[in-house]
């Protein structure tokens, strides 16, 4: 009984052989005896075909590969020992399947896809299709990530979670949710802040798109931010305003800012604090005056001595 030639020997590959390796000699031996373009008889060259798309269906798969390279070809179709004197796993068939899986690869059906200084308008009249294209790139994913402005003051590692097509082993995209991890550095500014290449949209006829994560900051209602300088509403009584006070502020990394307050203070006015902002940029207090609505007779009075005394 002849000896049926491995994996290995069909892609003309060494058992050692990479990833890259077994693409390059795929490409070429699947070019090179397409049954559309090898010659001799037609059931030959077909069986010549299946062989090497089986051989590249086995070892471009990981978990395959290594059943493969220690039960061999019967522990991938008729399991393996599961310990307990029985056998798992043995479901692997290969469906016969070779135009699929060329298309799959090459992103075209074309045997003629090695072609590419023929001109196109004589093209179909030489292999009857069209001429090969070359693959774009699926347009990219946006992972909207949003934040606070405390956790941009301190720092914080976020999940980004966006949705993707994802390419199956059979050619069929479905949809999939990925979660993600990023690092929000101190003083991040908003919009795009980092692009996940080839984590995006998969396809037959694209190459895996890229993910851009837009970091948004949640809008506060004290707190705002003009690069590194941060910006605080507070609002005070007139009391307040023409006589003074300290302002406590509860800041984003758990400190008490006290800060004394001896100017009278006018609508719109504000006060600059030096290094506590944004990685030692500016705190900006920006004042809000409340003005009362009616005075008694009292309050009047005491004004006027004011304005006369002043």
């Amino acid at each position: 009984m002849p000896v049926l030639a491995s994996y290995y020997d069909v892609l003309e590959l060494s058992r050692t052989a990479d990833t890259e390796s077994i693409k390059k000699q795929f490409r070429k031996l699947a070019l090179k005896n397409h049954p559309e373009r090898a010659p001799g008889p037609k059931a030959e060259v077909e069986a010549t075909f299946a062989k090497i798309a089986e051989a590249y269906e086995v070892l471009s798969n990981a978990a395959r590969r290594a059943i493969y390279d220690q039960y061999g070809e019967r522990g991938l179709k008729e399991g393996v020992p599961d310990g307990k004197g029985g056998v798992k796993g043995g479901k692997y068939r290969f469906n016969n399947n070779s135009a699929e899986i060329f298309t799959t690869f090459f992103g075209t059906a074309s045997p003629f896809a090695d072609i590419i200084n023929c001109e196109s308008e004589f093209y179909g009249e030489l292999t009857g299709m069209q001429l090969p294209f070359t693959k774009s790139k699926a347009p990219p994913v946006t992972a909207t990530l949003e934040v606070t402005l405390g956790e941009v003051y301190t720092g914080a590692t976020k999940t980004v979670t966006y949705s993707r097509k994802k390419l199956g082993d059979d050619g069929v995209t479905a949809d999939e949710t990925v979660e993600t991890q990023f690092e929000v550095k101190p003083g991040l500014d908003e919009g795009l802040v980092a692009t996940l290449e080839g984590l995006g949209d998969e396809g037959v006829h694209v190459l895996p798109g890229d993910v851009e994560i837009e970091m948004r900051i949640l809008p506060d209602e004290l707190w705002s931010r003009d690069g590194t300088t941060l910006f605080y509403k507070h609002s005070m009584t007139l009391a307040d305003a023409l006589c003074g006070k300290i302002i406590d502020i509860d800041t984003f990394d758990n400190r008490t800012l006290s800060i004394p307050i001896n100017m009278v203070v006018a609508p719109g006015d504000s006060k600059v604090v030096p290094g506590e902002g944004l990685n030692g940029g500016e705190l900006v207090l920006c004042f809000d005056v409340e003005f009362p609505k009616t005075l008694t007779p009292a309050q009047k009075k005491t004004i006027k001595g004011c304005q006369m005394h002043g």
